[in-house]
């Protein structure tokens, strides 16, 4: 691994709130803004590294199995080639005294979209602030290898100067649906998918390094979650994160008896699930997860398969109507053959924090949200709920987005707003700014008008007035509409003007979502090297409860090798 760098810092430039981002929920805005409303959803209130430190004496003193769960952490991340920092901390989770701070995600290709590097260093960061002040805390990451939804993990996405967005998808071997994407096996082709995304990213001195390294992760014959756990621990090789994953035969045994209480308290769980829902959804929010009185917090592995449940006249059976079981059975499942039984999203935090003495969990805006429904679930199974953490949430700005930024006057608020706001904002600071402040004038013009005619009309007959305002409407409408078109050609003709947004959405705001919902940690890596995950360590805030922005400084051009 190499720290060298030839661009400049990355540093943490501003910070702006989520109400001025789009698709952010009610739930999240209150969350990060206004927690006090949703305390009755939540068993902590999230105010920072304190609220950790607070519980972590009652979290440590709860009972878990601290030497079988560092036992088998210990033996996955040597086969994951975690770095000696990581079993220091595994070393610390036997202590009686220590907490876990937890996040996780679905293993994506390449390490998936970059929220997922976000999660591992909030994680990392908190439980560095915890040891700070003497609570003895570690980084755990939970590789979600149990999802069953191949589709989701199997491509990545990359942007690149002049090449805008590329995606690189992988094919299994002998996939089959539902199976956990833990069990998918990497086919011979997998050097040909590194070698398609080496050639979509621009050739640096960093990018012989990199595809070796993941070759070295992504192997034939590996598993998919196993290729993700071995870029994970190379990544975060500095910091010692503990990685885990939940399909092992040795981990399905120790979350046995979880599975076998929720067994027993199917009925309560799917009530008290139904009864929070509606809550939710009565105090002005959404239900992250559906629910209903028949569900199942269990799927059962029939065939390879992981299959949903419903339970009926006492007996609980699979959504596809072929199979039932009685609970009896499904509690010998428990007992004697763990790894044919799978939590679902109600079911999988309680499980974690049963294996862990999780003082926090660090989940993005989603997690929030289903946490706020599976609150009660905890209460049933009898465990405490951690403390709920925002992950951190940041874009970064390279130097050419920047520029562009500059050039155009353009907030990053106003990229990812609105595209007839934004253009209309560029045409009129930079292209034909005359000609566009005459349609503000012919507006202010036709509505002092059309007042002092409404006011003549008033005088004379009331009843024209009434039509007046239907014609105003129009009128308004037509001049915005031709505004709108004034503003589309004024745009076309600028081929510049084009290019250079084209590229700026791509970086900065690529499907018209937040970057870090698409793009992969490989758009960077191939610029800066490794440094950079240590570098945007140094700079997000994990108690930020913003979204961060944040510049990677300008890239030297002897970074690039010409062909």
């Amino acid at each position: 691994m190499t720290n060298s760098r030839v661009s400049s810092p990355v540093q943490l430039t501003r910070t702006v709130p989520f109400t001025s981002l789009p698709k952010t929920s009610a739930l999240q805005a209150d969350y990060a803004y206004a927690p006090e409303r949703l305390d009755r959803f939540f068993e902590h209130r999230w105010d920072g590294v304190d609220s950790l430190e607070r519980i972590a004496p009652g979290i440590a003193a709860r009972a878990v199995n601290r030497e079988s769960v560092a036992d088998v952490l210990a033996a996955q991340n040597r086969m994951f080639g975690s770095s000696e920092r990581t079993f220091e901390h595994i070393e610390l989770l036997r202590h009686r005294d220590a907490v876990a701070v937890v996040t996780g995600q679905q293993a994506g290709l390449f390490g998936g979209p970059l929220f997922t590097i976000y999660k591992a260093l909030t994680a990392i960061e908190l439980a560095a602030r915890l040891r700070e002040r003497g609570t003895p805390a570690v980084p755990v990451f939970w590789i979600a290898s149990e999802d069953h939804d191949f589709e989701e993990v199997n491509h990545t996405t990359v942007a690149t100067r002049g090449a805008g967005l590329a995606t690189v998808r992988v094919e299994p071997c002998a996939y089959e649906p539902d199976r956990p994407v833990g069990q998918v096996t990497l086919c011979a082709e997998i050097g040909q998918w590194v070698d398609e995304l080496f050639e979509k990213l621009p050739r640096t001195i960093y990018s012989n390094q990199l595809r070796a390294d993941l070759l070295s992760c992504y192997s034939p014959g590996a598993g998919f979650a196993e290729g993700f756990a071995r870029l994970m621990a190379r990544l975060f090789a500095p910091f010692g994160v503990i990685l885990l994953d939940p399909l092992r035969p040795e981990m399905k045994a120790l979350a046995a008896p979880t599975y076998a209480r929720a067994i027993e308290r199917t009925p309560e769980i799917a009530e008290a699930l139904v009864h929070r829902s509606e809550e939710l959804v009565a105090a002005g929010y959404h239900a992250q997860v559906f629910t209903s009185p028949d569900m199942v917090p269990l799927l059962v592995l029939e065939e390879g398969r992981r299959r949903a449940m419903i339970r009926r006249d006492g007996r609980f059976e699979l959504k596809s109507h072929d199979a039932t079981y009685s609970a009896d059975e499904l509690l010998e499942f428990a007992e004697s053959d763990p790894e044919r039984l799978s939590p679902n999203v109600t079911l999988r935090p309680v499980v974690q924090d049963t294996l862990l003495p999780t003082v926090g969990y660090v989940g993005g805006p989603a997690e929030v949200a289903y946490f706020a429904q599976i609150h009660p679930v905890y209460a049933i199974l009898d465990r405490p709920m951690p403390v709920i953490v925002p992950r951190a949430s940041a874009t970064i700005v390279d130097r050419d987005s920047r520029k562009t930024l500059e050039r155009y006057g353009l907030s990053l608020e106003e990229l990812v707003g609105d595209r007839e706001t934004r253009m209309r904002h560029i045409v009129e600071r930079s292209l034909e700014g005359p000609t566009a402040a005459l349609f503000d004038e012919t507006e202010s013009n036709l509505a002092r008008d059309l007042d002092r005619l409404r006011t003549a009309l008033e005088a004379s007959d009331p009843t024209l007035s009434s039509s007046l305002d239907g014609s105003r409407r129009k009128m308004f409408y037509q001049v915005n509409k031709l505004r709108n078109r004034f503003i589309r050609a004024a745009a076309g003709r600028d081929e510049t003007l084009r290019r250079r947004l084209e590229m700026a959405e791509a970086f900065l705001h690529p499907h018209d979502v937040l970057q870090e919902r698409v793009l992969n940690v490989f758009t960077y890596l191939v610029l800066t090297g490794y440094g950079i995950v240590e570098d945007l360590a140094d700079v997000l805030d994990p108690e930020c409860r913003d979204h961060q922005v944040i510049d990677l400084g300008g890239i030297a051009g002897d970074v690039m090798i010409r062909a």
